[in-house]
């Protein structure tokens, strides 16, 4: 098991969300009095600093000419015969 992410609960209580590495499932833990804050807060600030969204990167550099996104052609759409 691994911490993937920490969530709050009613009351504030935090809550560490844990996935299996052998098979993905995900498991709640309620966090302890001795569990280490600074680990838990660098857990909570995760999603910030890696967006779950995989094409992220090309919107950070939009606009300065160097996407790849900027120079693709849109997909056709596939109609309902």
């Amino acid at each position: 098991m691994e911490p993937i992410a920490v969530t709050v609960r009613g009351e504030g209580r935090w809550v560490l969300i844990h996935r299996c590495t052998n098979c993905g499932r995900l498991r709640l833990n309620k966090t302890a009095g001795d569990d280490n804050v600074l680990l838990l807060m660098r857990l909570a600030a995760l999603p910030l600093t890696m967006p779950f969204i995989p094409f992220a990167a090309e919107l950070e550099t939009e606009g300065n000419g160097n996407s790849s996104h900027s120079t693709r052609k849109p997909r056709a759409r596939k109609t309902k015969a």
